[in-house]
């Protein structure tokens, strides 16, 4: 088992994402003190009950380690923290003696069953032009998407794009699977209505920049 601190949020922190906090809290200030004294890093776990700020909420035992990369003083006392997902973790008993939650954890491992090549294949085109298509709604142009390696890190970047967009439920869930295929096969089912969604968009900004389709003709 591992000490780690932990900072319970209303969302999900996947492997590989970035997150970028401003933290206020006196309790949360302790929390990012100490991390960067013992250059550890803490926990995200999403909020299943009690209140994100000036209280004690009950996390989801299933969450993602965060590594500080940057931590800016904004005045007021108050730190902007950018940190990065680094692995799954799973609660294994919470500790109340510290201003902050804490807890012991352990680190599952990835189940060892491979998705068809078939179902890897299809999510990476997918996901890689879900990006091209994000690029499109803002107005820019990627001559490469970078590629997630490996089928697990594959539906990690997955859940990380439905951040905005998809059911907080469904990416725990999501988070929660250690089953890589069973990870992937959930995975494609957000990325196919994320398309669509970034599709309409996609054609709205296009459209409003140029005019109708017709006009491109």
């Amino acid at each position: 088992m591992t000490f780690l601190r932990l900072f319970p949020l209303r969302f999900v922190l996947f492997p590989g994402m970035p997150v970028s906090l401003q933290v206020f809290e006196p309790r949360y200030l302790t929390l990012i003190e100490e991390c960067l004294a013992a250059d550890e890093p803490f926990g995200i776990a999403l909020i299943e009950t009690g209140p994100e700020v000036g209280g004690n909420a009950a996390p989801h035992l299933v969450g993602t380690t965060a590594t500080i990369e940057e931590v800016v003083p904004l005045g007021d006392g108050r730190l902007a923290v950018s940190a990065r997902g680094v692995r799954r973790f799973r609660i294994a008993q919470l500790l109340y003696d510290h201003p902050y939650l804490a807890a012991e954890v352990e680190y599952p491992v990835d189940e060892a069953n491979e998705p068809s090549q078939a179902l890897l294949e299809q999510a990476s085109r997918n996901y890689e032009q879900l990006m091209r298509l994000r690029h499109t709604v803002q107005g820019s142009w990627a001559r490469d998407v970078t590629m997630p390696e490996g089928p697990g890190a594959l539906a990690d970047a997955i859940g990380a794009a439905g951040l905005e967009s998809v059911e907080t439920r469904s990416l725990q869930t999501l988070l929660e699977t250690v089953d890589v295929r069973r990870r992937l096969e959930r995975a494609g089912d957000i990325l196919t209505a994320l398309l669509e969604t970034t599709h309409r968009r996609a054609a709205a900004a296009v459209a409003q920049r140029w005019g109708t389709p017709e006009r491109l003709n």
